[in-house]
């Protein structure tokens, strides 16, 4: 998006929102800017900047009415927390939880801080294993089921707008979070919009399944037909089963999809289940074996020894004798 001059000076000259220093840009999305920020009892956090001119006055609207809407949802696990929002003269800004360093490296000081997304994930480690695909499809439909239990819709759910804060996935970004019955508008990132367009709780659905997809095969999404990844975990024995998952959210269908994040979520837990049942089968297995083998070692090893085992006795009982005071 192209920013007029007189904005993008504006942006350069304000220093501060509230009590937070801004210390400089992380991140422009199609409205706003996010500026990684501190405040002074030395905490640091993510402040998006909205300005009315920037957009014009019906994009900034419904950029705060996203942001109204989505702080006054109680912290859950899989959305980033806004701690704070304020209106001002000039337009209105958020104050955010910071996502991790991509490469943990603040001991170099803010200058080097870059945002760990799942986008920047998948581009630096590829697919990622199907134990963390779960856990991840768990996160984040954890907050998407959180957002339609208060008859919201994200819209624009990608690797892009989910990022890591104390290294649990959380989604991001809620400026076109609506009210389903007032979801008329077409929004959203080419490639994650359903065919129908975002304008119920199964266009979300549709969205997540494709960003599971992209971190299962370590392509964007655009290059999800190219098939998965060298690094994509397909020979696990339950990727049929997770896959069939993904396939049902992302059908072009959307009467065949999940109807909402909790019947996803349902199935996501009973294959995490069923996943984590054959890892404690196969531990106590390798503890079974481990303990037969003992068992044998020792039964050997007496056996040599059974001839000599009175005299050992009798030297034990003298050499305990000898620690005993007199």
């Amino acid at each position: 998006m192209k920013i007029p001059g007189k904005i993008m000076i504006q942006y350069a000259q304000m220093n501060a929102c509230g009590e937070w220093q801004l210390d400089r840009e992380i991140g422009r999305g199609a409205y706003g800017v996010v500026y990684i920020a501190a405040n002074g009892k030395g905490e640091r956090a993510a402040v998006k900047v909205c300005r009315r001119e920037e957009g014009g006055e019906e994009r900034y609207a419904r950029e705060l009415r996203g942001a109204k809407l989505y702080s006054a949802i109680p912290p859950q696990e899989g959305l980033v927390r806004i701690k704070e929002l304020a209106e001002e003269p000039w337009g209105f800004y958020a104050v955010m939880d910071l996502a991790d360093d991509e490469f943990g490296r603040w001991a170099s000081g803010v200058t080097t801080y870059r945002p760990k997304t799942l986008a920047s994930v998948i581009e630096g480690e590829k697919a990622l294993p199907l134990g963390e695909c779960v856990k991840l499809g768990i996160s984040l439909a954890k907050g998407l089921a959180a957002l339609q239990r208060h008859h919201l819709l994200h819209r624009d759910i990608k690797p892009g707008n989910v990022v890591y804060v104390g290294s649990r996935p959380v989604l991001t970004d809620p400026g076109l979070i609506v009210e389903e019955d007032k979801a008329a508008s077409l929004v959203g990132t080419p490639g994650y919009v359903p065919p129908e367009n975002c304008t119920a709780a199964v266009g979300d659905i549709y969205s997540l399944g494709l960003t599971l997809k992209a971190a299962s095969f370590g392509r964007r999404v655009e290059d999800l037909d190219k098939g998965p990844s060298l690094e994509a975990d397909t020979g696990a024995r339950y990727f049929p089963a997770w896959w069939r998952i993904l396939n049902k959210a992302t059908d072009e269908d959307h009467d065949r999809r999940y109807q909402s994040a909790r019947a996803l979520l349902r199935d996501l837990d009973v294959l995490r289940s069923r996943m984590a049942l054959e890892s404690a089968n196969r531990s106590c297995l390798a503890k079974f074996i481990i303990s037969l083998a003992f068992f044998f070692v020792v039964v050997l090893i007496t056996s040599r020894i059974r001839p000599h085992l009175s005299i050992i006795f009798d030297y034990i009982i003298k050499c305990w004798a000898a620690l005993l005071p007199t």
